[in-house]
């Protein structure tokens, strides 16, 4: 008999089982989507259910009360390039549980994703100023266009609330925060300077006085033991006012060729940069090469051609080659010296650039390279450390693995030349390499001048780019293209641009202008 019993026991545990989990208990105010292999067969409302297990399944469970959402802050561009943190509270109910579960995947995400998109739209039109004064305005077409999409998704959305509205300091301040800082930054530097040259006529005094009462002793003493009185020391020069150069260290040459050095500009992997003087104290950019490199004759011949092609580019939005001497010990190249940080150090020190600032670089990168082409030269290394910011206008710089259309191939096989980040995809597969190669890296120039890159946690750089003035967006786009061939030429991007119209007078930001003019401050003469 207990054989039996057990039997049964052990049959009715599943049944129960079945049994339990057939049971749907709703809760009030909510409702349960139920589906039968796969389609939909009824909506439960409030209350004690059966769902037949294996055939049946609950699809969605779906609470009828007011629901509120409050979106995290989502930084918006104004139409003057400024950014704004807009912060969003959404108020809904779904009235339509069998739309809100099959029209769309998930309504909040959807919800989410439409507010965004719209925020966009319509802070894009309006500037700074207006943005801050418009939260009604805003608000209130918000609501209507989320009104309309929601209806379709079963959800009435009862209002929305915009928490604020208000430029971020984490991202880029304001432009008046942008010209206080400046303000702040000049003034400071003056007043630096006023003290240091203080501090400087007072020590000059207290030397002089020094000097003038030894001077005296010596006399006193020359006339007590008939003697003659030594010559007072020269007198220290004042010192110079600072620079944004770098000194000259131990071991750095003082003078290459008939120019003098005084300052370090840069160092790279082949060569350091120096600042240095002509005979007729003409200011000019030295390249030497470093002494490891100077002993290869291939690479003294790969140096010849780098001075030949920065010759025939010549000046235009470029720096003109002033002299030059691939044989001597070390080999070196003498360019005009163009006063202005790289784009690299104004994007690492000011973030992205305003549209007007953006626009005039891309013409003069754009005229640049359509120079560059026109000699039959391809830059093959165009990068923001590349190009020069000054008060004239960008200069492209640098042909050190440029390499002509001629067939002669300056690299060994299957070696990639070029600075990662920056290089064409046929560059990375070893495909041939033309002009077109050029205007992948302008393309991602413009993406980081402007701001679209580097790209933040789960940002696209297609939505990205949907920040960008249309015009900046499409050029982008067609240069960014993996086919070569379809990627624009810089004359059409010059045509496409101009057609945009921006005055180069005035476009640079402050902070950008006090950079350039931090290199255009003396430098002290070194000994």
């Amino acid at each position: 008999m207990e054989p039996i019993l057990i039997v049964v026991g052990v049959l009715l545990i599943p049944v129960v089982i079945v049994l339990a989990s057939a049971i749907k208990v709703v809760p009030q105010t909510s409702v349960m989507i139920v589906e039968r292999f796969g389609r939909y067969t009824r909506t439960l409302n409030a209350g004690l259910h059966i769902v037949v297990p294996l055939v049946s399944r609950v699809r969605n469970r779906i609470d009828l009360r007011e629901q509120v959402v409050p979106f995290p802050p989502q930084p918006v561009i104004t139409r003057d390039n400024l950014v704004v943190n807009v912060d969003t509270v959404i108020y809904y109910q779904v009235t339509d549980p069998r739309s809100a579960t099959y029209e769309v995947s998930s309504y909040i995400q959807a919800i989410e994703q439409l507010t965004v998109t719209t925020l966009r739209n319509i802070i894009g039109q309006m500037d700074l100023d207006t943005t801050l004064a418009s939260r009604e305005v805003v608000n209130g077409t918000l609501l209507g266009v989320l009104h309309e999409a929601t209806g379709r998704w079963g959800i009435r959305l009862n209002r929305v609330e915009l928490k604020a509205i208000e430029p971020p300091t984490s991202i880029q301040d304001s432009m008046e925060k942008q010209m206080r800082a400046d303000r702040d930054r000049r003034a400071a530097i003056l007043t630096a300077e006023g003290q240091r040259q203080a501090q400087i006529l007072k020590a000059e005094g207290e030397k002089q006085a020094a000097l003038l009462k030894a001077e005296s002793d010596r006399e006193v003493a020359a006339i007590r033991t008939g003697g003659r009185a030594g010559a007072a020391p020269p007198v220290p020069a004042q010192a110079a006012p600072a620079s944004v150069h770098q000194p000259l260290r131990q071991g750095d040459p003082r003078r290459i060729g008939r120019y003098q050095l005084t300052a370090r500009l840069g160092e790279g992997g082949m060569g350091t940069v120096y600042l240095g003087r002509s005979p007729g104290q003409r200011l000019v950019a030295v390249k030497v090469v470093r002494p490891e490199f100077a002993t290869d004759p291939a690479f003294r011949h790969r140096f010849a051609r780098e001075i030949d092609a920065a010759r025939r580019v010549g000046g235009f939005h470029t720096a003109p080659v002033v002299d030059a001497d691939s044989q001597d010990t070390p080999p070196w190249l003498a360019t005009e010296y163009i006063p202005g940080p790289s784009l690299h150090d104004v994007l690492r020190r000011q973030g992205a650039l305003p549209v007007r600032t953006v626009h005039v670089l891309a013409l003069g990168v754009a005229e640049a390279l359509e120079r560059i082409h026109a000699c039959g030269i391809i830059h093959r290394d165009l990068k923001p450390s590349n190009i020069i910011i000054s008060a004239a206008g960008p200069r492209v710089i640098d042909f050190g693995i440029a390499r002509s259309l001629d067939g002669t191939v300056l690299t060994g096989t299957n070696l990639v030349v070029g600075t990662q980040g920056f290089l064409a995809p046929e560059q990375l597969t070893g495909g041939p390499i033309t002009h077109a190669s050029d205007l992948y890296a302008f393309g991602l120039v413009l993406c980081h001048a402007a701001g679209a890159l580097p790209l933040t946690d789960g940002e696209s750089l297609e939505s990205a780019l949907g920040l960008l003035p249309s015009h900046f967006a499409g050029i982008i786009r067609r240069c960014l293209d993996h086919a070569p061939e379809r990627r624009p030429t810089p004359t059409e991007i010059l045509e496409e641009l101009s057609r945009h119209g921006a005055s180069s007078e005035g476009w640079l930001p402050p902070s950008v202008r006090t950079m350039v003019d931090l290199h255009n401050a003396p430098t002290a003469a070194t000994p």
